[in-house]
């Protein structure tokens, strides 16, 4: 659930304060993976590491995560077997 970020800001995404040029690790907010459901048959998602998405444990789509945003679309999903 982690990725590895870059920063020379002093404000995360999430809110955690960094100091310039060092490395943190940042991940999806655990709160916003609880209430994500498939847009297509409304069922339960698990996240997935590499390449970073998230997968229907019902229909098996597959939604990209990029910059840390979860692609919801159900026209931009790729199906699994």
């Amino acid at each position: 659930m982690f990725r590895q970020c870059f920063f020379s800001v002093t404000l995360c995404l999430r809110g955690e304060v960094v100091l310039a040029s060092r490395t943190m690790l940042v991940m999806i907010a655990k709160d916003l993976l609880e209430i994500l459901v498939c847009p297509a048959c409304r069922q339960a998602l698990e996240y997935r590491e590499s390449p970073e998405s998230l997968k229907c444990k019902q229909c098996h789509r597959v939604y990209a995560v990029k910059d840390d945003i979860p692609i919801m679309l159900v026209d931009e999903a790729t199906i699994e077997g």
